[in-house]
């Protein structure tokens, strides 16, 4: 059994650390919508950095010496029930030991905090996924990349439909968004990702979309569009008449042009609607999860006095 041992650092280490990033050049999550995420949490674990819809994060590092061998920050994520690993890094190119005792450590760390779930996203073939999956993590889901091809051009909007019927959504809109989750999605991811509707706010919260979209058909919501920097997730009711077509419409009308369209592995119709578009495949990352246990602190006990009356003899 490996000795390797990490451990979430104090204010003062975590100040101490952010000057050997530069040492730290391996990221094994697949990093998103910022590029700078451990420096955020690091600044906002610190209290140094006043920096604003920043949540409570989680520090943790592999000494070796004065310096680090690893290092790995996780964020809550709205609502507390679940986190998510924002960012892994290495001193070298691979280091699975470092890998796994940061992940193991992490679950502990966020079960400590009263998270019940730890998310983290890898790349497809990346060397670091026996690591990853030793350290208590396991994949469940598969997001596909694409990128709109920039010559495509907007005579097909048109003749697909306009993007009129959607509109922005609000907090009254969750209950219903999370029913068409419930709806498309297969049992097996639901049951790993959002049992509850709490757990799908959490999710949300991942996907760091900063605009979000609803379509309604006959009262009841038929697409989502999530829109971020970076990238833009989608759901939709495919079976539902040209609400795929209309979404891409959607996509296209308020996505980043040069963004990403996430896809899960189970939108098979929306995947094949975009490549008719001219969308291009860029690659996978799977989605892992650990489950985590509440932790809950025994109370302390104390001794009572018993009467020797109600104490049973035995002869």
């Amino acid at each position: 059994m490996s000795d390797v041992r990490a451990e979430p650092l104090s204010p003062i280490d975590a100040t101490a650390l952010w000057p050997q990033l530069r040492r730290l050049t391996t990221e094994v999550v697949a990093t998103r919508s910022n590029e700078n995420l451990l420096v955020k949490s690091g600044l906002a674990a610190t209290g140094l950095g006043k920096l604003p819809r920043v949540p409570r994060t989680a520090v943790l590092g592999v000494r070796r010496g004065l310096s680090y061998r690893g290092v790995a920050a996780a964020r809550e994520l709205a609502g507390g029930v679940a986190w998510e690993a924002v960012s892994l890094r290495l001193n070298r190119e691979t280091d699975d030991e470092v890998v796994t005792a940061l992940l193991a450590a992490s679950g502990i760390e966020v079960a400590r905090r009263g998270g019940r779930a730890l998310y983290l996203r890898c790349a497809e073939g990346s060397p670091h996924l026996t690591a990853v999956r030793r350290g208590g993590l396991f994949s469940y889901r598969t997001e596909r990349m694409f990128v709109r091809n920039a010559q495509y051009g907007e005579g097909a909007r048109g003749e697909s439909g306009g993007v009129g019927d959607f509109r922005a959504a609000g907090r009254q809109d969750r209950n219903g968004v999370f029913r068409l989750y419930c709806r498309v999605a297969p049992e097996h991811v639901r049951r790993n990702e959002a049992l509850t509707q709490q757990e799908w706010r959490a999710l949300m919260d991942a996907n760091d979309s900063e605009r979000n979209f609803v379509l309604e058909r006959d009262g009841l919501a038929v697409a989502w569009l999530g829109v971020g920097e970076r990238e833009a997730h989608v759901l939709a009711d495919t079976a539902v008449n040209g609400v795929a077509a209309q979404l891409l419409n959607m996509v296209e009308a308020e996505a980043n042009p040069e963004g990403i369209l996430v896809l899960s592995d189970y939108q098979e119709s929306i995947e094949r609607a975009a490549i008719e578009r001219g969308y291009t495949y860029l690659g996978e990352r799977l989605l892992f999860v650990r489950r985590l246990a509440a932790l809950v602190p025994m109370k302390e006990m104390a001794t009572a006095p018993v009467d020797p009356a109600v104490t049973p003899q035995l002869r």
